[in-house]
């Protein structure tokens, strides 16, 4: 089974651009090294005092169907599981660091009681789908350098929570492979979201899915499913059900050579729209467009965009947009940097006069980031400013705010 090419593209590519970004690879090293208590030991004392552990022994019906969901998901690693008594309809995985060691799948003990065999199999082998894409050990690794969550740079803020959401995805591709039954996983996900029985209310699978589908689309004119930690139920239902009809599950189940399947991942990507979108406000898309290219242009006056410019570019776009890169990227690409300067200024004006404050506070910023001012990016600043309706008076004195504030000479220069 080629498990990379059942995954999601984008979940793919953030994911390895995150593990990048915290050097995970050095970091797993040191921590390896260094005489640091180990996470996966942490949770294994935790667990083993206060859980029961499954074993062949003792509980072997359960152990059989995990070994089964394994075996199917073609996942030979050692993996411990572990029931933990908690009414609470929850479960996790703790990937290994040591080669030595072993992973660990973590049910709490109202999962196990709320769900039949088969919605079982969808739910560890949901959790197997994390430790096989490796994005268990990459949100193990993200908690260990920002444990104070606060702590993490807005410009990462985003793109973990989008990377967050699609691993879940991409785990639930994983733990309908184990199903195999889409009307247990839809059973499955009713069951977690409602707490409830479905023999209790004659549960109907279809029903369930056309509703499922109108409170999509309600997601999707709102924009608000992107508030979430998770990915909504809609999301995920939805995601399954195109996998499940997706020709790569096809060629999955009758065992053809897996091969990337265009269609399938264009509908995941309009799918999943919802979640790249921070704001759907009117005025934070000009807020976006003001941003990129009053950005760029300010920062090439000099002739020189200056890598400290750039990033500060990076950094307030990233309050707006989970790809701020390929936002300038596109608008570099289509060279309508003026016109979208104007019409983003000119609409910012229009919604909101007051925004003209933070337009000129925000290029000023820009100016000051390389640690050099000179007399063209003065001019353009005051030029600027007249023409938002300031006073030559106030925009220096607002210029020299920033300066006592943010400005730190080059002493290099």
């Amino acid at each position: 089974m080629n498990h990379e090419t059942l995954r999601i593209p984008l979940e793919m590519q953030l994911g390895k651009e995150l593990y990048q970004q915290i050097q995970g690879k050095v970091l797993e090293s040191i921590l390896r090294e260094a005489k640091v208590e180990k996470t996966e030991n942490y949770f294994k004392n935790i667990l083993q005092g206060h859980s029961f552990k499954v074993s062949e022994k003792l509980a072997p019906r359960l152990f059989n169907s995990f070994k089964e969901v394994m075996d199917r998901l073609e996942f030979n690693e050692p993996t411990e599981f572990y029931i933990t008594n908690n009414p609470e309809l929850n479960a996790f995985a703790v990937s290994r660091l040591e080669e030595d060691q072993s992973h660990i799948i973590n049910i709490n003990s109202g999962l196990i009681d709320k769900v039949d065999d088969d919605e079982l199999k969808f739910i560890v082998g949901h959790e197997i789908g994390h430790l096989i894409s490796n994005n268990a050990n990459i949100a193990q690794l993200l908690n260990f350098v920002f444990a104070d969550q606060t702590e993490t740079p807005l410009m990462m803020q985003h793109k973990i929570a989008v990377w967050d959401k699609l691993s879940e995805l991409t785990a639930d591709r994983f733990g309908f492979i184990a199903c195999g039954n889409l009307d247990k996983v839809l059973s499955c996900f009713f069951k977690m979201a409602s707490g409830l029985s479905v023999e209790r209310l004659s549960f109907d699978p279809k029903a369930f899915s056309t509703e499922n589908e109108e409170i999509l689309n309600y997601f999707k004119e709102t924009g608000s499913g992107n508030l979430l930690s998770h990915p909504i139920n809609p999301i995920r239902i939805k995601a399954v059900e195109l996998f499940e009809t997706s020709k790569l599950y096809k060629n999955l189940i009758s065992k053809e050579e897996l091969l990337t399947d265009t269609v399938l991942d264009e509908e995941i990507s309009e799918l999943i729209q919802s979640l790249m979108v921070i704001s759907n406000s009117p005025i934070n898309y000009h807020r976006t467009k003001f941003i990129a290219s009053a950005g760029l242009i300010v920062a090439g006056i000099d002739k020189a965009i200056e890598q400290e410019e750039y990033q500060r570019i990076i950094e307030e776009l990233s309050a707006f947009t989970v790809f701020p890169k390929q936002i300038l990227n596109q608008m570099i690409e289509e060279n309508k940097i003026q016109e979208f300067f104007e019409e983003s200024v000119n609409a910012l004006l229009q919604i909101n006069p007051g925004e003209k404050n933070m337009m000129l506070e925000y290029m000023i910023n820009i100016i000051i980031a390389d640690s050099e001012i000179v007399e063209s990016e003065l001019e353009f600043i005051f030029n600027f400013g007249v023409k938002l309706g300031f006073e030559r008076k106030e925009i220096a004195q607002i210029f020299a705010l920033s300066i006592q504030e943010q400005f730190i000479p080059n002493i290099y220069s």
